[in-house]
């Protein structure tokens, strides 16, 4: 087995370890920053572990394994978990809502934070990474490609985030300031 193997077989078992790090983190009754921390760093090591043993591929490859070992991990936990307690709402057509449910105006807005203000917000960043690839040399090709590849990636870690919040305010204000500082990065790197 060459070098480049072994370190691809790495990758896929740190991405698998994350998985189950940060399965194990999610489950604790309180948040611990450690495990979550080691989760993801492992997650991290096992990108950089396929990056550096086959490229595009290796991280292809080992993003499947992690994958595959979340989809099992999932399956497993939905197994298990036992069958929900809460009745459905009784509510007819042309009605109101019963007390106490969440309005739709609060709902559409936290969607419309999320959602379509989580993309621009991506967007912004994948702009701040096409700036700063082609300041430090990288081709055009490249910095389009390390564009394109931050938008999904910062759209779900955005979109995480914003649901984390406890109060709209919070999300808002991680949105502009998102949305607001992208031009001078773009503006300052790409000169």
């Amino acid at each position: 087995m060459n070098g480049g193997a072994a370190l691809l077989w790495l990758a896929c078992g740190l991405g698998v370890a994350a998985v189950g790090v940060l399965r194990f983190a999610w489950s604790l009754p309180h948040r611990s920053a450690a495990w979550n921390s080691a989760g993801w760093a492992a997650l991290a090591a096992c990108v950089l572990c396929g990056g550096w043993s086959a490229g595009a591929w290796g991280v292809s490859v080992a993003a499947l394994c992690t994958m595959a070992a979340a989809f099992a991990v999932l399956a497993v936990a939905g197994w298990r978990a036992p069958p929900g307690k809460a009745t459905g709402s009784n509510r007819r057509m042309g009605m109101l809502p019963e007390p106490g449910e969440p309005h739709i105006g609060r709902r559409l807005v936290t969607f419309l934070l999320v959602m379509p203000g989580g993309l621009l917000a991506a967007l912004a960043i994948a702009l701040a990474v096409r700036g700063s690839g082609l300041a430090l040399g990288w081709g055009e090709a490249n910095a389009n490609v390390g564009g394109l590849f931050a938008v999904p990636l910062a759209w779900g870690v955005l979109c995480t985030i914003l649901l984390m919040q406890a109060r709209r305010g919070q999300a808002i204000t991680l949105l502009v300031c998102g949305v607001a500082g992208a031009p001078f990065i773009v503006g300052g790197m790409g000169a």
